[in-house]
């Protein structure tokens, strides 16, 4: 009798352990809920446009020509009228992994100052075009399916040129540096809206949009 039931309790045993087995593997392989966005979604090519403000060079160089204009006519009777042409910016970078991306940036930035004396006889006139080449780096410290917020550094040259009334067609070279405190990107995968903060020889606040591919 006692051996009857030992070979049952074996048979069921033998029965039972695959179903725990299996049951517990299940257990083991369900993934769990995807809550955060994965960096292996998303496309890794980034390329932007956009258009901002005055960048914070660009207007200091403008302060520097009104003061220097004034040295000679007295400072506080001239007049000055400065026309903002716009920055504009065409960026590209590529996603190395979910907080780095490494890039380029190409910048054209356009003003037009017109001084006059006190008896509105002109002083002179600059039209300034700035372009600025620089490679790039941007740092995600938060990375969102929909959102991100972002800081960057840049370095690379800038050409100013500059043509006035008293001597015309000057050009000068010069190291460019540009650093982003916070910029924010909103969208999809494939399309997305940003904002900027800059300081340097980009826009001090633009905006754009690009697409991912």
């Amino acid at each position: 009798m006692k051996t009857k039931l030992t070979t049952i309790a074996i048979a069921i045993s033998t029965l039972l352990i695959p179903f725990f087995a299996s049951g517990q593997e299940q257990q083991y392989l369900e993934p769990e809920p995807n809550n955060s966005y994965t960096f292996d979604m998303s496309p890794r090519n980034e390329l932007s446009v956009s258009i901002g403000s005055v960048s914070l060079f660009g207007g200091i160089f403008d302060i520097f020509k009104i003061v220097a204009e004034g040295v000679g006519n007295g400072l506080a009777n001239n007049q000055t009228n400065t026309r903002f042409i716009g920055t504009y910016d065409l960026e590209y970078y590529y996603q190395v992994n979910s907080w780095f991306r490494p890039g380029a940036k190409f910048i054209y930035e356009g003003l037009t100052t017109t001084i006059y004396d006190s008896t509105d006889a002109l002083v002179n006139h600059y039209n300034t075009s700035t372009i600025s080449v620089m490679a790039s780096a941007q740092f995600s410290y938060l990375n969102r399916k929909h959102v991100k917020l972002y800081s960057g550094i840049d370095f690379g040259i800038a050409v100013i040129f500059d043509d006035n009334k008293q001597s015309s067609h000057l050009s000068t070279s010069l190291f460019a540096f540009n650093i982003t405190p916070i910029g924010v990107r909103i969208g999809n995968d494939n399309i997305f809206g940003l904002i900027e903060t800059n300081i340097g020889l980009d826009a001090i606040i633009k905006v754009g949009f690009g697409v991912r591919f």
